[in-house]
């Protein structure tokens, strides 16, 4: 055995005698130079190409057998330029000698200077290197033989790289491009250190790059990975967003199969523009097309506002200046084409938290939406424009500047949409109001946009909407319904219009029908009925009695008993139904009881321009009955026709004089206005019972039992 030993190494150190020895001759007797016409003649044979020497080959065995050249530079395909395709200013490899002996090769340092790669595809999306590849130089099986990779490491330095794509009308370079890695085993990783700077002319930018990590080869599948690494971005030109970006990222795990066509990536952070973003996701489909994406991305906790500025657009103005500045979630969102589905939302606006899912299939029409949505407590008051926050309705100056021509309806996109929705929040503000138990469900198909219900509950009161849609018409068609059970008024107008002025317990129900897309249209095709009841509460802007009293007082005079804003009518129950034709809101039955007080009254409001054309016929009792005692036509006294003109932001209270002294001689009084013409009916009464006494003694007099309000009901 130990002879064995003996003689083996003895043969072993024998042939590397020998190897050297011939090694020395051959490098002695041999000069390289003169294969380089022979080798560039083998490679025109076989390529078409033109392989051109600039320096010497020359041979070293010290410390390993290597190879050095000077400038090496291999021509371009035809129609694609006079410049090379691949050139070098110098080159140097090497393999180590002692594994030769044992048939496998492992190179030393690779080092390439000056490498120019000059890329591109032409307008038929052919490559200049298209050429080069699927060669088989002979007819033997093309089944590849195993090849373990092992280098000892790459160094280039001053490389570049131009890409010129015809097909897509873009170009961009690569220039100083320096990479350095360590040794390089198959399977084993390695480290990485890459910075190069680029140029785009389409699009427009230019920049640095930085990387740097660790990387793994495995050649045999075609499966590269990258862990830790570490990447540094600085760019501008006017394609860049904002004009200017300097972006940092890393990851924990990077991994390309290329066999398997499967793409990973763990623990991608991002930071730019003053935003950071995570992302764990896969990729099917890397060179074939994309077959599906999965993963999960989260924003960190970001302001939106500055985030928007700096890529160059325009932040929104908001009533709150702190609205949008804490803006954060996570997405976890599977991709198929054709397919999106975000399973889950968990998002964070400044302090409301939303979550939910949806999905987005290719339809045959167009897109079909699917979604779930659970809100916390939401002010949409903060997002609002400064000018809209808090206010819920149009004004009379806004319905005649023209406010109302905007389009509400988008039919275009309506006919298109196909949408299944359903939407929660706990607490939502708009307008100044606060509701809560928001819900609302959204069926939308073939022009058709059904909602049922919008529902939320609201002081003390529900709210209920349901309506129909439908735009396939010539013009869009609603029908509506809407009630209201409850609803404490006073604390709504306190929260609405920051007054305590108005009071009562509201239900109100309405139904209807309207046409057009834009706001005015739709009011004025608006046709429907509608009823209310208000319950123990004030409405401001005028004192019926007081006005019952002022005008008995002056019916020897002239002119008009007005009403003073500080005004209010206390109330036990105001009552009465009504129709909507084209816009104007018609009603014949307003019955009022107050202490002391009954009325009734007629008369029109149009929702389109707002103003008012409304008679109230107010009649003061001996004696009060009480709220919710008999009706006005049962009791003695005189009614006082006080009519109701203006808007309905500006309501304006009056009595004529002479109207009343023609009313305490038996003259049937009308409304003064267009819209209805006079009431038959008979007022009998005597003007002793509008003396202040009859009131005095009524439940209340004398006290102001103002709870908050109701927004005229006139």
């Amino acid at each position: 055995m130990k002879k064995m030993l003996k003689y083996s190494v003895i043969g072993i150190a024998f042939g590397a005698i020998l190897f050297g020895a011939a090694l020395v001759v051959f490098i002695s007797t041999v000069d390289p130079n003169q294969y380089k016409d022979r080798i560039a003649g083998l490679v025109l044979e076989e390529t078409g190409r033109t392989l051109t020497f600039d320096g010497d080959l020359d041979v070293f065995v010290f410390p390993r057998l290597g190879l050095s050249l000077g400038g090496l530079h291999l021509s371009n395909a035809a129609s694609f330029g006079p410049k090379p395709m691949i050139s070098v200013d110098s080159a140097r490899v090497s393999v180590q000698t002692f594994p030769l002996f044992l048939g496998r090769v492992k190179f030393g340092k690779l080092e390439l200077d000056g490498l120019v790669l000059n890329m591109g595809r032409d307008a038929q999306g052919r490559g200049n290197w298209d050429d080069l590849v699927g060669r088989n130089s002979s007819g033997q099986s093309e089944q590849e033989q195993p090849f373990s990779l092992e280098v000892e490491g790459v160094s280039i330095t001053n490389g570049s790289l131009e890409w010129d794509d015809r097909m897509s009308d873009s170009r961009f370079i690569l220039r100083g491009v320096t990479v350095s890695t360590g040794k390089i085993v198959e399977g084993a990783l390695f480290p990485v250190d890459l910075a190069l700077a680029f140029e785009c002319l389409n699009p427009d930018a230019k920049g640095t790059v930085s990387l740097k990590g660790q990387s793994s080869i495995d050649l045999k599948n075609r499966e590269y990975g990258h862990m830790d690494m570490h990447l540094a971005l600085s760019a501008s030109g006017k394609d860049i967003p904002g004009g200017k970006v300097d972006a940092q990222g890393s990851f924990k795990f990077l991994a390309l199969n290329f066999n398997k066509e499967h793409a990973q990536v763990t623990g991608l952070d991002c930071t730019a523009y003053g935003a950071t973003m995570h992302l764990d996701g896969t990729l099917e489909g890397i060179t074939k097309g994309v077959k599906a994406v999965s993963g999960t991305v989260t924003l960190d906790p970001a302001d939106i506002k500055k985030l928007l500025a700096a890529l160059g657009g325009k932040p929104p103005v908001t009533a709150d200046a702190s609205a949008l500045t804490q803006v954060g979630g996570t997405v976890v969102a599977d991709f198929k084409p054709g397919h999106l589905e975000v399973k889950s939302l968990e998002a964070d606006l400044d302090g409301t938290r939303i979550v939910g899912n949806g999905r987005v299939d290719r339809g045959e029409s167009g897109p079909v939406y699917f979604a779930r949505l659970d809100v916390g407590s939401l002010d949409l008051d903060r997002y609002l424009p400064p000018a809209h926050a808090g206010s819920a309705t149009v004004s009379h100056d806004e319905a005649k500047a023209g406010i109302m021509d905007d389009t509400l309806l988008p039919v275009a996109q309506l006919k298109r949409l196909n949408l299944d929705l359903e939407a929660k929040a706990a607490e939502l503000k708009l307008g100044g109001a606060r509701f809560t138990k928001v819900v609302t469900v959204v069926d939308s198909g073939n022009g058709v946009v059904k909602i049922a219900p919008l529902s939320a509950e609201a002081y003390s009161g529900i709210l209920e909407l349901s309506a129909t849609i439908n735009v396939m018409g010539k013009r869009p068609e609603t029908e509506y319904r809407v009630s209201v059970e409850k609803l404490n008024v006073g604390a709504l107008s306190k929260d609405v219009g920051n007054k305590a002025e108005y009071a009562g317990i509201a239900d109100f129900a309405s139904s209807g029908t309207c046409q057009g897309k834009q706001a005015r249209a739709m009011l004025q095709t608006l046709n429907g009925t509608l009823s209310f009841h208000l319950a123990d509460g004030i409405f401001p802007g005028v004192d019926l009695a007081r006005m019952a009293r002022t005008t008995h007082t002056h019916k020897n005079k002239e002119g008009k008993v007005e009403a003073s804003a500080t005004d209010s009518t206390e109330f036990g129950s105001i009552a009465g139904t009504g129709t909507i034709k084209d816009g104007v809101v018609h009603n014949d039955d307003l019955d009022v009881k107050a202490p002391g007080l009954r009325a009734e009254g007629h008369g029109a409001v149009s929702l389109v321009t707002r103003e008012i054309d409304y008679m109230v016929k107010a009649k003061l009792v001996p004696q009060a009955g009480g709220q919710g005692g008999k009706s006005s036509e049962d009791l003695f006294g005189v009614l006082v026709p006080i009519h109701v003109t203006g808007s309905l932001d500006h309501p304006y209270y009056w009595v004529s004089v002479k109207e009343y002294v023609k009313a305490l001689g038996g003259v049937v009084i009308g409304t003064v206005g267009s819209v209805f013409s006079g009431v038959k009916s008979v007022v009998k009464g005597v003007g002793s019972v509008l003396d202040e006494s009859c009131c005095e003694d009524a439940p209340g007099a004398g006290k102001s039992s103002k709870k908050s309000g109701f927004l005229g009901i006139f």
